[in-house]
């Protein structure tokens, strides 16, 4: 995975999320973007793990958009994450749910 992201500030979406129980700030990078049934749905791996090719991702939820930010929330309901996590199956990465 690192060659292909060698330059992750110019090639890469890099979301900053803020943890509710800590209030620490969490750097993301975007690997996909799927819509499905008129939700947008987003793939994502931390910022640091980006090289690790066995690191865990996530797949979040848009969950409102206005000009200044984007509200991502994590898929409470398990049909709707295997539905998402089925559509972000790819050759280029392992989706296990």
């Amino acid at each position: 995975m690192s060659d292909e992201f060698e330059n992750l500030d110019e090639e890469m979406e890099i979301i900053t999320m803020i943890d509710d129980e800590t209030e620490e700030e969490i750097e993301f990078v975007v690997i996909d973007r799927k819509e499905l049934n008129g939700n947008e749905y987003i793939l994502v791996v931390e910022s640091k793990d980006i090289d690790d090719d066995e690191a865990d991702a996530a797949i979040l939820k848009v969950v409102s958009e206005s000009d200044e930010d984007i509200t991502y929330a994590v898929i409470e309901d398990d049909d709707e994450f295997e539905e998402a996590a089925g559509a972000f199956e790819s050759d280029e990465y392992e989706v296990n749910y």
